[in-house]
């Protein structure tokens, strides 16, 4: 059963169209206006005691978590790394969920790009942006952990990224709710990925660990000859396949290419 996305209420949906999101031009008005108050304040310089800014607590917030992870990061802990009491950054910030947002804000407004288009048309446009995302992901492991919800920060840089991914698509006559789909499936392959990414550098980080071609040249062969290869046919007879001990950039090449080859073929027959 539709609903209406404001007040709940049962939708009456047409044969043919777009289905309604709203019951009726109140519930959408009153949902513009609540979209309206959500404010998001920049990243800016905003100077006060002990020489502290928004700006400096922001950056040291995103140097701890690239160093520790997201699990370390604490309002006290930054405070530490400032030498400053922890209350004075309840100053500039109101907690750690706001800080978060502008953590995520200044990681993607370093790396925006505001030019002009890719060259080489839609196809070149999102792989640039697919690259673009998993490299951001190598450098801050802990944005994945932010970004990958149906709940993400709203903050404007990161808007801008998404909007610029689906300007990809702009020309080629597509639906805007199949754009939108569409590119979250390509962002999607890339979040998935990158799971593996970021538990490979959070292993090294820890210590001890090994990477993803180790375990699986070392630690997998030694698991199938103890359990016995008959056991898992399929699978063992991988072992001494050097594409398999591949790297995560391989990996990610190979299936980027893959679903972009699939969404060539969509938008030729759309």
């Amino acid at each position: 059963m539709a609903t209406c996305v404001r007040c709940g209420k049962e939708l009456v949906l047409p044969d043919r169209g777009r289905r309604p999101l709203y019951c009726s031009r109140s519930c959408q008005a009153r949902a513009y206006r609540a979209r309206q108050s959500v404010v998001v304040a920049p990243v800016r310089e905003q100077r006060g005691e002990a020489g502290l800014s928004r700006e400096l607590i922001v950056r040291t917030a995103v140097r701890i978590a690239d160093a520790d992870g997201l699990e370390s990061l604490s309002m006290r802990h930054v405070a530490n790394a400032l030498g400053v009491k922890v209350m004075s950054l309840y100053n500039y910030f109101a907690g750690k969920d706001e800080l978060i947002d502008l953590m995520v804000e200044a990681v993607f407004a370093d790396g925006l790009d505001s030019g002009p288009p890719v060259r080489g048309g839609w196809r070149a446009e999102l792989e640039a942006a697919a690259r673009w995302e998993w490299e951001i992901y190598s450098a801050h492991p802990w944005l994945l952990e932010v970004i990958a919800t149906v709940r993400p920060p709203l903050v404007p840089s990161l808007l801008a990224r998404f909007e610029r991914g689906l300007g990809a698509f702009d020309g080629l006559g597509l639906d805007p709710v199949i754009t939108h789909h569409l590119y979250l499936g390509v962002s999607g392959l890339v979040q998935g990925l990158a799971l593996l990414r970021v538990s490979e550098i959070a292993a090294g980080r820890r210590g001890g660990g090994i990477s993803l071609g180790q375990w699986r040249a070392v630690t997998v062969p030694a698991v199938y000859e103890k359990l016995g290869a008959g056991r898992y046919p399929r699978q063992s007879a991988l072992r001494d396949s050097p594409d398999v001990v591949a790297d995560l950039e391989e990996i990610f090449t190979i299936n980027l290419r893959i679903m972009l080859d699939g969404l060539a073929g969509f938008v030729e027959t759309t």
